[in-house]
């Protein structure tokens, strides 16, 4: 028993620690500054790549029948409160659950409406300061503040054009709100403060200057389509999109829309690249059943809508993008989700300068939402989770040493 013990815990100081001194695994870290003073990380997996550590299933919420507050019907928010508990926005029931650390129930606020503490069209959640659960309403033009117990607090008017989406702001530094948007060919970082009075506005790219005019029968990522009187795009299955995030510094992650490499870049809003972090692992394919099956899918929805042209398939990349998703633990750490060939999910760990730390496996048993980023506190994640029927439960996983005699 005190082996076991000994063993978790040296696992356990590889995720959470900060130190950068090289990778703890026997992973290669390359580290090289560039001319413009950009700093360029390469990590190198081993010939055989193996997880660091596995997420295993402590705690279920969710239901597949009734209407109690665990019965969820779409989910576009999630955080951790103090003491393990959590909270979900339901979009559609505009509801804001609360839960205790053992799934039981606490309290629901909101509703549809238009009156104080209610939502009309709620589409993300955020943890504020003293704990307090920050809701964006566009429809209804604020952004509305709970208690997690207590219920409504205040709300603040708040003029914003995301609609039917899910939120992509991000509160930094319990004192500011980044909202990215997006105004004809142009991409702007709205800030505010927590009154949501705008008090900056800057660039959002790590390009410099937004390119030429948006053409939508050029975009290497959507198929076209000519409707009366418009047109309609339509993502092109397995295409490697930007994926962005925010960090709790108010510093900007993202890899590059169109590229399939395992490559991502920190850079200030309004300023320069400072970090680039390469990671060497080997490419998923696109297997032919995942690629059958997605061209049956869109070859019956352009019949359903009574169109016999066909789209080129040869689109359809041969493999899958290798950053689906970069998100931050409450420590600090930067988690990047990746394909695994197996079908499941990768979680790659990197210290935030861009050393590998290790690699968190999740089986192909779960379906993980690409609405909602995970939750990763100390040894313990939340992860929202589809199962077959796509009905959405919360689970509380355990982060543990994926091979015991070997937790590093």
């Amino acid at each position: 028993m005190k082996r076991s013990w000994t063993l978790l815990v040296m696992a356990w100081v590889a995720l959470v620690g900060c130190g950068d001194t090289g990778s703890p695994s026997d992973w290669t870290t390359l580290r090289d500054t560039l001319p413009s003073g950009t700093v360029h990380v390469t990590n190198i997996p081993t010939a055989n790549v193996s997880p660091t550590w596995t997420l295993v299933e402590e705690l279920r919420v969710g239901s597949l029948e009734g209407t109690g507050p665990d019965a969820f019907a779409y989910l576009k928010g999630l955080v951790v409160l103090d003491g393990g508990g959590f909270a979900v926005l339901d979009s559609q029931a505009q509801e804001l659950r609360v839960f205790g650390s053992d799934g039981a129930h606490i309290a629901t606020h909101g509703g549809k409406g238009q009156g104080p503490g209610e939502f009309v069209d709620a589409n993300g959640l955020m943890l504020g300061p003293g704990g307090r659960l920050w809701v964006p309403d566009a429809r209804n033009g604020r952004m509305s503040v709970f208690d997690p117990e207590d219920g409504f607090v205040e709300s603040f008017p708040f003029a914003d054009g995301n609609v039917n989406w899910t939120w992509n702001g991000a509160m930094v530094d319990g004192s500011r709100i980044y909202r990215p948007v997006e105004t004809g060919n142009r991409r702007l970082l709205r800030i505010f403060d927590l009154t949501m009075t705008q008090v900056d506005s800057l660039p959002l790219s790590s390009d410099g200057p937004e390119g030429e005019e948006f053409d939508p029968t050029r975009q290497p990522g959507a198929f076209y389509r000519e409707t009366n009187g418009g047109y309609m795009m339509y993502g092109i299955p397995f295409f490697a999109s930007e994926v962005r995030y925010i960090d709790s510094r108010g510093t900007v992650w993202s890899t590059r829309d169109g590229d399939s490499e395992y490559r991502l870049s920190r850079w200030e809003p309004g300023g320069d690249t400072t970090l680039v972090v390469e990671t060497r692992r080997p490419a998923v394919p696109v297997t032919e059943a995942e690629r059958d099956s997605v061209i049956d899918g869109m070859r019956q929805m352009l019949a359903d809508m009574g169109v016999s042209r066909q789209w080129d398939w040869t689109r359809i990349p041969n493999v899958k993008p290798a950053v689906e998703d970069i998100f931050e633990s409450d420590e600090g750490n930067l988690w990047v989700r990746t394909p695994a060939a197996d079908g499941g999910v990768l979680f790659d760990v990197y210290s935030e300068e861009g050393g590998y730390l290790g690699t968190a496996s999740l089986g192909p048993g779960f379906s993980l939402s690409d609405q909602v980023a995970p939750v990763v506190r100390g040894d313990l994640a939340w992860l929202v989770v589809t199962d077959e029927l796509d009905v959405p439960f919360v689970v509380r996983a355990r982060i543990i040493p994926a091979n015991p005699e070997n937790p590093s």
